[in-house]
């Protein structure tokens, strides 16, 4: 199964205990951990069972407990166990001097990545990462990643703007196949990204496989401070092009100053707003409502929905729409996932907005960040989201009104790379299909770009919408069938 592990994902931060155990399931969760002492006490040199109050086994049973009573599916802690057990005794083979410490977190990892792709143990270093990653800066190659099953290499879900990765030309669906000299084949994503990681001005080699094509070829990275600029913005003659690339701590303020910049310099002539969540892969869930209230006004935006019905949660707008009613294309492919799927589908569902381009990613869940001790911490699934018409994201996306594949460039002549979009292995089977969208063909919006010749940096979308809104879509939102 996929696991992304270092995406901008919806994320909620969370500290303190866990919630309390029902009595019901105390007697099988002491069963489940006294289960998990003896076996930790066969991978110890010593042979002696750790006792409960040991700091290794009390970090085991506070992430459990955690599980047990958080996380959006019910669990079984014999499951659990096995599963930890089953990374421990994998890191005791291959590590056979890994201390207590090392077994406890590989056991953790093992566990929680069980549940699902996005469930993850956090040690040290990937705990202080994934903060970063939410203020806004952090060093390394700026490229979220996966991995991918089928051919057991590492997949790029997208390169972040501006970043190493993105200017060395790292595409959404490439594949890493060597880190410097070492081959990714037979590493877990752990230890891969680990490889990628390094010092800020150190170099790091790597070795591509692109969809479609046969011939791979080797990039060479300088890891740097990654600055991320959640917004940029200019405009496209009458039309404001906003580009947001993530939802950390400053994208809503960001756009607003933005918008109020672009309607300076277009001297309050501006006929509508293109706004671009392509190869966004999330981020923080206030930052999105934030976002998506600046174009509605006091609408339901999403519901949240997670094991317990009584913490339930419905997010909504204020008056106010910053654009002031003037038309909105919404760009989106298979790269916007989560918080950029939550913007796309309640401007989608208001009809505040068309979307352009190819289905989201359909990752509709709610991951918890809770901080535990030592420094450490896990993300879990703790809840899913359902836009405001009830549809639910996850696995399914966000479809576009119109259909746009872009013209990409590349190597050797070969198809533009396929699209990637949420494992089905972790979607809910049961879980009902959204309603269908009003859909049209490029030719009803923007004849002219979808009968133009193509060139391979063109980017069809864009020019699609600044097309729409300047003929078709202005002062004709609400008339649309």
């Amino acid at each position: 199964m996929a696991k992304i592990f270092f995406a901008l994902l919806l994320l909620l931060w969370a500290t303190g205990s866990a919630c309390a155990v029902s009595p019901n399931s105390r007697a099988e969760l002491n069963g489940a951990l006294d289960r998990y002492r003896h076996e930790m006490a066969r991978l110890r040199p010593s042979g002696t069972i750790p006792p409960p109050n040991d700091r290794n086994v009390a970090l085991f049973a506070d992430v459990l407990r955690r599980v047990g009573s958080e996380y959006v599916r019910p669990t079984t802690p014999q499951a659990l166990v096995d599963k930890a057990i089953e990374g421990a005794r994998k890191k005791k083979a291959e590590e056979p001097g890994a201390t207590d410490r090392d077994l406890t977190e590989a056991g953790l990892d093992a566990m929680l990545s069980s549940l699902d792709p996005y469930s993850a143990f956090l040690d040290n270093e990937h705990f202080r990462y994934m903060r970063e990653q939410t203020q806004g800066e952090f060093g390394g190659l700026g490229i979220e990643v996966t991995m991918d099953d089928d051919s057991g290499l590492v997949r790029v879900v997208s390169p972040i703007d501006g970043s190493p990765a993105a200017r060395a030309g790292l595409r959404s669906g490439d594949l890493i196949a060597r880190i410097d000299d070492s081959p990714v084949k037979g590493l877990n994503l752990r230890d891969a990204v680990a490889k990628m990681r390094g010092p800020v001005g150190t170099s790091v080699a790597l070795t591509m496989q692109r969809a479609n094509t046969h011939t791979p070829f080797k990039v060479a990275l300088t890891r740097a401070v990654v600055k991320i600029q959640p917004v940029r913005a200019r405009l496209e003659g009458d039309v404001a092009y906003i580009r947001i690339a993530a939802f950390n701590q400053q994208t809503t303020h960001a756009l607003e100053e933005a918008v109020y910049d672009l309607r300076r310099q277009a001297r309050g002539n501006l006929m509508g707003a293109v706004v671009d969540l392509r190869n966004n892969p999330g981020g923080l869930l206030d930052q999105a409502v934030g976002v998506a209230d600046q174009f509605l006004e006091g609408v339901d935006i999403v519901s949240v929905r997670g094991r317990d019905p009584t913490e339930n949660r419905r997010y909504g707008g204020t008056p106010g729409d910053l654009m002031s009613g003037l038309p909105v294309v919404v760009l989106i492919n298979s790269g916007s996932a989560s918080a950029s799927e939550i913007v796309a589908g309640a401007l989608q569902d208001h009809g505040r907005a068309l979307l352009f381009g190819v289905r989201s990613y359909g990752k509709g869940s709610v991951q918890t960040i809770s901080s535990l001790s030592g420094d450490v911490g896990i993300r879990l699934t703790t809840a899913r989201y359902y836009r405001p018409s009830g549809a639910l994201v996850d696995c399914f996306g966000v479809q576009p009104n119109v259909e746009i594949r872009p013209a990409m460039p590349v190597p050797n002549g070969g198809p533009p790379p396929e699209e990637v979009h949420a494992d089905p292995a972790a979607c809910d089977p049961h879980a009902p299909t959204p309603p269908a969208q009003s859909t049209w063909q490029m030719e009803d919006f923007c004849p002219d770009v979808a009968a133009a010749p193509v060139k391979p940096d063109d980017d069809r979308p864009l020019q699609c919408a600044v097309t729409a809104i300047r003929t078709r879509l202005m002062g004709r939102m609400a008339a649309l069938p």
